[in-house]
Protein backbone atom coordinates (compact mmCIF):
# COMPACT_ATOMS: atom_id res chain seq x y z
CA UNK A 1 0.00 0.00 0.00
CA UNK A 2 1.14 3.51 -0.62
CA UNK A 3 1.83 5.88 2.12
CA UNK A 4 -0.12 9.56 1.71
CA UNK A 5 0.66 12.30 3.46
CA UNK A 6 -1.77 15.02 4.18
CA UNK A 7 -0.07 18.77 4.85
CA UNK A 8 -2.07 22.38 4.96
CA UNK A 9 -1.36 25.13 3.33
CA UNK A 10 -3.13 28.44 4.04
CA UNK A 11 -2.49 32.23 2.27
CA UNK A 12 -4.78 34.44 0.26
CA UNK A 13 -6.57 33.17 -3.01
CA UNK A 14 -7.72 35.06 -5.50
CA UNK A 15 -10.38 33.19 -7.21
CA UNK A 16 -12.12 33.34 -3.67
CA UNK A 17 -10.74 36.37 -2.98
CA UNK A 18 -10.23 35.37 0.75
CA UNK A 19 -7.73 33.39 3.10
CA UNK A 20 -7.94 29.58 2.28
CA UNK A 21 -6.65 26.68 4.03
CA UNK A 22 -6.18 24.38 1.60
CA UNK A 23 -5.62 20.34 2.33
CA UNK A 24 -3.22 18.45 -0.17
CA UNK A 25 -2.49 15.04 -0.74
CA UNK A 26 1.41 13.34 -0.81
CA UNK A 27 2.22 10.36 -2.23
CA UNK A 28 5.04 8.59 -1.28
CA UNK A 29 7.12 7.88 -4.78
CA UNK A 30 10.95 6.60 -5.41
CA UNK A 31 12.22 9.88 -5.74
CA UNK A 32 10.55 11.41 -2.91
CA UNK A 33 6.82 12.85 -2.34
CA UNK A 34 4.54 14.21 -4.99
CA UNK A 35 1.76 16.22 -4.83
CA UNK A 36 -1.62 13.82 -6.09
CA UNK A 37 -4.81 16.11 -5.17
CA UNK A 38 -5.87 19.34 -3.30
CA UNK A 39 -9.20 20.43 -2.02
CA UNK A 40 -9.15 23.45 -4.26
CA UNK A 41 -9.78 24.02 -7.88
CA UNK A 42 -5.84 23.72 -8.73
CA UNK A 43 -4.85 23.42 -12.76
CA UNK A 44 -8.34 24.43 -13.87
CA UNK A 45 -8.42 27.83 -11.40
CA UNK A 46 -7.69 30.71 -14.02
CA UNK A 47 -4.99 31.91 -10.91
CA UNK A 48 -3.66 28.73 -11.17
CA UNK A 49 -0.20 29.89 -12.50
CA UNK A 50 0.40 32.57 -10.26
CA UNK A 51 -1.23 30.79 -7.44
CA UNK A 52 0.95 31.31 -4.00
CA UNK A 53 -1.23 28.68 -1.89
CA UNK A 54 0.10 25.89 -4.65
CA UNK A 55 3.85 27.60 -4.63
CA UNK A 56 3.71 26.46 -0.63
CA UNK A 57 2.27 23.27 -1.75
CA UNK A 58 4.79 22.12 -4.44
CA UNK A 59 7.49 23.32 -2.19
CA UNK A 60 6.60 20.56 0.00
CA UNK A 61 7.34 17.97 -2.69
CA UNK A 62 10.89 16.69 -1.30
CA UNK A 63 13.61 14.09 -3.20
CA UNK A 64 13.53 13.02 0.50
CA UNK A 65 10.31 11.66 2.51
CA UNK A 66 9.88 12.66 5.52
Amino acid sequence: MDEIWEEMVSGYCRAYDQTRIVTCEYEKMPEGRRLQSTDCDYGNCIHSKSCRLMRQALELETGENP
